[in-house]
């Protein structure tokens, strides 16, 4: 596991670049820190920029930087003392699909990327199947859609002109029902057309409470970064090979050996 003082050098020296697709003074966020508790850095600044982010994951050496699905009016607002109904502007939220290898129980024998970290580049590969035959049928509905490295083993498909109103009819006193009984629809849509969910990814769809990583921010825990894809497209002409190479951010003590996947196979 890599130390507090490597976390934060990474933030130190790496100038943190959220895509400006994503509106990061709308969005709730939250790091989960070294002992596994979640901080709410809204709490202490209300609306934030990558640089104010970045100032943040120096102090606190985050295992995982984490934002919502929703864009929210007063995203310091978002808890336990806040309904929040009043505090999402109708419409805005993206719907995400988290892909991972296991979905497709599809067995190999695994190789670690490295002897700690434990990334199988034969994992990411499969992945990288699922997420293309996802964005595939997605692209029936939607066209402004991309995609982000988990940082581990596999992908996020950002679905950002995904709208409520095109599933179902709005309830304005309650937003965030009406958000969940959309994205309830559209994931069941999607099941009929593309093998991307089981029980767990498709529950965390629907939720639109839910928080996923920021993109370009470090996973702690694998030493990678979480980085920005693009389209499906990009993802296509992209090798697991220049995917893990790009990702990588923090050395741990054995070194990242050379990517063999053809040989692997």
């Amino acid at each position: 596991m890599f130390e507090p003082w490597q976390i934060s050098s990474f933030y130190i020296n790496t100038k943190l670049q959220v895509p400006k697709l994503w509106n990061l003074s709308r969005k709730h966020v939250r790091i989960k820190i070294l002992d596994g508790r979640f901080v709410k850095l809204n709490k202490f600044r209300s609306r934030f920029n990558s640089r104010k982010l970045q100032d943040y994951c120096v102090t606190f050496s985050p295992l995982h930087v984490y934002f919502s699905v929703l864009d929210w009016l007063f995203p310091e607002r978002v808890g336990k003392k806040y309904k929040g109904n009043y505090a999402v502007p109708f419409g805005s939220g993206e719907y995400v699909i988290d892909i991972d290898a296991y979905i497709a129980h599809r067995w190999h024998k695994h190789h670690n990327y490295s002897r700690v970290l434990k990334v199988c580049p034969l994992c990411l590969e499969i992945a990288k199947e699922l997420t293309i035959e996802a964005c595939l049928a997605l692209e029936w509905y939607y066209s402004d859609i991309h995609i982000v490295f988990s940082g581990r083993s596999g992908f996020h498909i950002h679905t950002l002109d995904f709208a409520p109103k095109d599933w179902t009819r709005i309830n304005y006193d309650d937003l965030i029902k009406s958000h969940e009984v959309a994205r309830f629809k559209f994931s069941k849509a999607i099941t009929l057309q593309a093998y991307c969910f089981d029980r767990h990814h498709f529950i965390l769809s629907v939720d639109p409470m839910r928080i996923i990583t920021v993109p370009n921010t470090l996973n702690a825990e694998t030493g990678l970064k979480c980085i920005y894809i693009g389209t499906r497209k990009n993802l296509e002409f992209r090798t697991v090979e220049n995917i893990l190479w790009q990702a990588r951010a923090l050395k741990e003590r054995y070194g990242y050996p050379e990517l063999t996947i053809r040989a692997m196979n």
